[in-house]
């Protein structure tokens, strides 16, 4: 009875260890789901990335803004297809196959959170020496009216209130890893059909600026570049290396729209003047895809989904848009809000100091009342 009773014991012993060898491990749980994964920090306003995993132990890798976001840039293998993906013994590790750096994550615990009504599910992980959250969206809560109203209001603020809003980029900055990097630079390139011309600082600091310059939309084949300039704008923000890549995570985000009818380009008049943040008390307003930096045979490049790339002589890549080092320095985001101000103070001093004054004048008022001025037509 004895011996019976040991036997049965011993069987029921070995049953459960083949149980708990069985179980399935975290990182095959993982990669077993038809979700889309986010691997985000903090709450996910700034840079994502987005993992859905495919057959043949491949994975559509994807940098995007925000979770849930739709644009972005896929990360390929070196042959520029989905990169495979390999499961680490330890049940923990994931690691992607990408080009150049390998995106590796390890899973540490159980994560769940709400993100601006986006419940998330999935784990803490460890990637590149730092901390992600790693997480699919489970459910999304309706948005009020009220949170819709709310929203709409935190895009714009009162011209007397700007400078007060505008973000200290120094604060949460991080020195620079590669020192070269550091300099002003200019660039070419085309958004949304219009030729842009463009400045990037990057400071020691870990602090960078972008300022654009778009002129009007026109045709992608025309040789000439269009005068007539339609805005500018000026972005702040922090460097940031993150999944082994640099990118350019902005804070502040200043726009200056012109009139355009008739256009003086020797004194452009400000049509608005418009800044957004990215904060935690105000979510994300900056909506624009990710922009990351990368050296290339001895170039350095600006990798965006929004940018059209105009290939330069001498570019290797042509790929990406290349950054030329300048000596000429940028006008930073705040001077830029006070000389817009002056500069409009003074244009209503002395609206018309020429005949292409008069004609921008002109154009102004017709665009601001249905093309007319008084009971006049207006046709540019």
């Amino acid at each position: 009875m004895g011996e019976k009773f040991y036997i049965v014991l011993s069987m029921l012993f070995l049953f459960a260890v083949m149980l708990v060898g069985c179980k399935p491990k975290d990182n095959a749980n993982v990669v077993s789901s038809n979700k889309t994964w986010f691997l985000y920090q903090d709450q996910g306003e700034n840079d994502t990335v987005s993992i859905k995993f495919l057959k043949n132990q491949r994975a559509e890798v994807k940098d995007i803004s925000t979770i849930d976001g739709k644009v972005g840039i896929n990360r390929f293998n070196s042959q520029f297809d989905n990169p495979q993906y390999v499961l680490g013994r330890d049940g923990k590790t994931i690691t992607f196959k990408t080009a150049k750096n390998n995106l590796v994550i390890k899973i540490i615990k159980s994560y769940h959170e709400n993100v601006y009504g986006k419940h998330m599910k999935g784990y803490y992980v460890e990637s590149g020496g730092q901390t992600y959250k790693f997480a699919y969206i489970t459910k999304r809560d309706k948005q009020s009216n009220i949170s819709k109203s709310q929203k709409q209001k935190s895009q714009s603020i009162a011209s007397n209130q700007i400078m007060d809003h505008v973000l200290d980029v120094t604060v949460g900055s991080k020195k620079l890893n590669d020192s070269t990097l550091a300099g002003n630079y200019d660039f070419s390139t085309i958004i949304n059909y219009r030729r842009t011309d463009g400045n990037l600082t990057i400071n020691e600091d870990g602090t960078y600026q972008i300022t654009l310059t778009e002129h009007s939309a026109q045709k992608l084949s025309d040789d000439t570049d269009s005068k007539v300039v339609m805005m500018t704008s000026i972005e702040s923000g922090n460097v940031q290396n993150l999944y082994g890549k640099i990118y350019l995570t902005p804070k502040n985000l200043l726009t200056i729209n012109y009139y355009y009818h008739g256009q003086n380009q020797e004194r452009l008049l400000p049509k608005s003047v418009n800044l957004k943040v990215n904060s935690k008390a105000t979510g994300n307003q900056i909506d624009r895809a990710n922009i990351r930096v990368e050296k290339d045979n001895d170039q350095l490049y600006l990798y965006s989904s929004d940018y059209t790339v105009r290939v330069k002589d001498g570019q290797s890549n042509t790929k990406a848009t290349l950054l030329t080092k300048s000596d000429v320095a940028q006008t930073g985001l705040k001077d830029a809000i006070t000389q817009t101000k002056d500069y409009y103070n003074k244009y209503k001093a002395e609206p018309l100091s020429s005949n292409a004054d008069l004609m921008q004048l002109v154009g102004a008022i017709s665009d601001n009342h249905k093309n007319k001025v008084g009971n006049v037509g207006v046709n540019y």
